[in-house]
């Protein structure tokens, strides 16, 4: 597991800090192996013998486990990370002293770190880029909903794994020692590393006590543009040289290093690294909405690049801009109804789905010149996320009542975009309301399939695992034997539209975090069954029109 943090003190350390305890027992865990150091010590690969699971051990060095102001204060950060579960975010499990060694045990990501990934893949395209993003962004957006603050958020503490899942470490774990243990260290002295600066806010260089979560959104920023750009915006020789750049100097356009990216992604990361966190996005959900409108403005094949109109990012967190406009379909008439009559159940299993998925094409406006790095602000406007979601909820109650297959398919697409939205932004007692309307007797199977998808969702996200569980096993158990008649073409056709949540990308994504939800609450009850959904499926390339 490559990633930063701990090490302890104890006799053994006092003799020789790089003793290995490769073999060694610290009261339920057992050690493994070493995996490195980092900078709160050492960290080994262990397994926690009464659950049967790997997990990385973090042992404190002995100077820091010795300043017993500095332990308290990080005991209770861990305690409070610990209450944190997400997906992308690293679980501590526990926090534990054994034989004078303090230690904390860690939920183990193989894989490895996005530097390690950008030395060795190299910069992404924007897709990718965008998914990783779109990840970080998320576990940024649940920390900063507890009050917690990463305070180092970097390369070196964003994992990847193999399966594309990424894992952001040490919350509020590594920096609040060095806010205990030493005074405010300076940035000309050698003993600083290159590693905080290259991504520290304006506002930590100044030394300012009253930060908040958006410095977290600024490092993110810079990360961004290392990862796309293939460097950090600001280098220097000194830790000194660079900490100025942060607070002096402008980024070079991103758009300029990288023509290849939709213009509207390199707005984004400008946006993040504003100098002043008033200009900055004021939360992880902002920056997720945008993330969001650039991925399905890709998916749909809009133009992209300094040829491509604005996706209206607003400089302020009150005035977000408004999702890509939806082009509402012409209503089926009763000539076009009666034309595909003899298709219609066809259509529905074959070509609508595709165009289901696909997406409806959003409005063409006229494009608007854009100046490289410059981002666009809208007037002023009422609330436009809101607007967007009553439009939403508008559509799903015109095409809900069981009509055309048509109908139907246009039904599904519009309920799929209100579910989704409502779970990522975890507003949770709408979601539960637009389920349970959609879980009813009299609706069609794709309705019904959604809503107990849904439920499933929303008790994951309320800590009820164990009954969201059961949903969710009920659901993969009907679709295997869905697959067993699939013989009977009547059957097959008939009810195709059932398993939508496993085509479906974004319910997908959001099945993988409820059930990884699920398996951190209880891990010893999760069922096997779900294991091969607990991580979102890898990005699907589309071909190119022709």
């Amino acid at each position: 597991m490559a990633d930063p943090t701990s090490n302890l003190s104890d006799p053994l350390f006092t003799e020789a800090e790089e003793r290995d305890l490769t073999g060694a027992t610290l009261g339920d865990y057992r050690v493994l192996r070493r995996l490195g150091q980092g900078g709160m010590g050492q960290v080994y690969l262990a397994e926690q013998v009464s659950l049967k699971r790997h997990v990385a051990l973090k042992l404190l060095k002995p100077e820091l486990a010795a300043n017993q102001t500095a332990l308290l204060r990080f005991q209770r950060e861990a305690e409070s990370v610990a209450r944190v579960t997400h997906a992308n975010i690293v679980q501590i499990h526990a926090i534990g002293q054994m034989d004078g060694k303090h230690f904390i045990a860690l939920e183990f990501v193989e894989g490895r770190t996005l530097r390690e990934f950008i030395e060795k893949k190299g910069p992404p395209d924007a897709n990718l880029g965008l998914r990783i993003m779109s990840q970080v962004a998320s576990a940024i957006q649940r920390a900063s909903e507890l009050g917690i603050i990463h305070r180092d958020i970097k390369p070196e503490n964003i994992l990847i794994t193999r399966k594309g899942e990424v894992k952001v470490a040490d919350f509020g774990l590594s920096r609040r020692f060095e806010d205990q243990t030493a005074a405010t260290p300076s940035l000309t002295g050698s003993a600083v590393t290159m590693g905080t600066p290259l991504y520290m806010s304006p506002e930590q260089v100044e030394g300012k006590k009253d930060i908040d979560h958006r410095t977290d959104i600024y490092s993110f920023g810079i990360t961004c543009y290392h990862l796309f750009a293939g460097h950090p915006p600001f280098r220097g020789e000194t830790p000194f040289e660079v900490a100025v750049q942060h607070v002096q100097k402008e980024a070079a356009p991103l758009n300029d290093i990288r023509p290849d990216l939709p213009i509207e992604l390199c707005q984004i990361v400008h946006k993040m690294i504003a100098k002043k966190p008033e200009e900055r996005y004021q939360t992880g959900r902002e920056v997720l909405r945008d993330i969001a409108k650039v991925r399905e403005m890709l998916l749909v094949g809009s133009p992209s690049g300094s040829q491509s109109g604005t996706i209206g990012l607003s400089m302020s967190g009150a005035n977000s801009s408004p999702m890509i406009p939806i082009v509402e379909p012409p209503r089926s008439s009763s000539a076009l109804w009666m034309g595909v009559a003899g298709v219609a159940v066809a259509l529905v299993g074959g070509l609508m789905l595709g165009w289901l998925w696909n997406g409806v094409g959003a409005a063409s406006g006229p494009s608007v010149p854009m100046i490289p790095g410059q981002v666009l602000v809208e007037p002023p406007k009422a609330n436009p996320q809101r607007e967007h979601e009553k439009d939403l909820i508008r559509l799903v109650h015109d095409y809900i009542k069981p009509n055309t297959p048509l109908d139907v398919a246009v039904g599904v697409k519009y309920s799929i975009e209100l579910s989704v939205l409502y779970l990522k932004e975890r507003d949770l007692a709408d979601a539960e309301k637009l389920f349970e309307e959609l879980d009813r007797a009299e609706r069609p199977v794709p309705y019904r399939s959604l809503g107990k998808f849904g439920k499933a969702a929303v008790l994951a996200f309320r800590d009820q695992s164990d009954e969201s569980n059961r949903i969710f096993v009920q659901l993969v158990e009907a679709e295997a034997k869905f697959a067993e008649s699939k013989a009977d073409k009547k059957v097959s056709i008939a009810r195709n539209n059932q398993f939508i949540w496993r085509s479906h990308p974004d319910l997908r994504e959001m099945m993988a975090e409820a059930l990884h939800h699920n398996f951190v609450n209880a891990p010893e009850r999760f069922p096997k069954k779900l294991e091969p959904f607990r991580s979102p499926p890898p990005p699907t390339l589309k071909p190119k029109a022709s």
